[in-house]
């Protein structure tokens, strides 16, 4: 159910320039979905019944 990402792949080919200094990065990891209910939401009718087809 995962897609998996090779980092090492989405590395830019091309050598760092000289002139960029280095920074201090943050590494921020999402780890899954929430799901919330939210407030009261009108209530739905029941669904048609399923259409039946002739041959």
């Amino acid at each position: 159910m995962a897609i998996v990402v090779a980092l090492a792949d989405r590395q830019p080919r091309a050598p760092r320039r000289p002139d960029k200094e280095p920074r201090e990065a943050k590494i921020l990891w999402f780890t899954g979905v929430r799901y919330e209910r939210l407030a009261e939401s009108p209530r739905h009718g029941p669904a048609p019944a399923p259409r039946v087809h002739k041959k």
